[in-house]
């Protein structure tokens, strides 16, 4: 069969409703088409581990991989910049990026989580969540848990050994909040919701006051925590309206839990900035 007449495909988020063996198949018809000259192809999609395969299959160049900014006057595209794994990407800049070093935290954590180191899985998950010990996890001991975990990176020195992670969390997120620059990167996105989540459950730890029902939280604590608030503090509503919002942000987000940080990647950069100022301003 020939085809004499040029045409262009938008695929818009084609993968989302099939299973993987169906969403194979759709990759390997999107390859036969582009083997066609006479089909262009743009394709939409919200899925980080799509984009990957149709990046590998499609044998696509750099500048044909892009991804969306949205700011308050519209949006951008640019140039994707990890385009096959963002966390290979940050294992080699762990030393020089204060923020890829703290973005790294959930993915380490996972990593402790699956090969068995629970005591740095802890450790990991009270730079996650405020925990009695979050206030007393030092640089040096954030480098100590990674270079157990990730074995090659025996070599690694980071500044400071005596700063506290979590002053370093909010010196980057406030950091990120006063940039002008529109285009915040993956990482940023990741400490802004870390930060976001953190003074949130340090205000509430506070303002609830009883730290025998605190640290007996073992799971869901943002949520367990806002619900305690919500039972103390039932007339305070613009208190609650924010740290419901917190609770809707970050759940799925900080994690790995949802792929490659897809809801993250989704997030307006204003939406992500304006709540962590509202959290800074009127958590206090």
């Amino acid at each position: 069969m020939t085809f004499s007449e040029e045409t262009l495909f938008v695929i818009d988020d084609i993968a989302d409703s099939f299973d993987y063996k169906n969403k194979y198949a759709i990759i390997q018809y999107l390859k036969d088409i582009s083997q066609e000259s006479i089909f262009k192809q743009i394709i939409l999609t919200h899925n980080y581990d799509f984009h990957r395969t149709v990046s590998s299959r499609l044998d696509m160049v750099r500048d044909h991989k892009l991804y969306t900014v949205k700011t308050k006057d519209g949006i951008q595209l640019i140039e994707e910049k990890y385009q096959h794994n963002p966390f290979t990407y940050w294992k080699n800049k762990l030393h020089q990026s204060k923020a890829i070093l703290i973005a790294s935290i959930p993915f380490v954590r996972n990593l402790a989580e699956y090969s068995g180191h629970k005591e740095n899985y802890d450790k990991l998950t009270s730079l996650l969540h405020f925990k009695e010990n979050t206030e007393s996890i030092n640089l040096s001991g954030l480098e100590v848990i990674i270079k157990a975990i990730l074995i090659d990176k025996n070599e690694l020195t980071l500044e400071n050994g005596n700063n506290l992670v979590i002053d370093l969390i909010y010196e980057i997120a406030d950091s990120i909040l006063s940039s002008t620059i529109e285009i915040i990167e993956l990482e940023n996105k990741i400490v802004l919701a870390i930060a976001i989540r953190l003074r949130a459950e340090q205000f509430m730890v506070a303002k609830i006051n009883n730290d025998v029902f605190w640290k007996s939280i073992k799971k869901f604590q943002t949520s367990v925590l806002i619900e305690r608030f919500k039972k103390d503090y039932p007339v305070e509503i613009k208190t609650i309206e924010l740290l419901e919002q917190v609770n809707l942000m970050t759940p799925e987000n900080i994690h790995l839990n949802s792929f490659m940080y897809e809801p993250i990647l989704d997030m307006s950069n204003e939406h992500l900035k304006n709540l962590y100022k509202d959290i800074k301003d009127n958590l206090n």
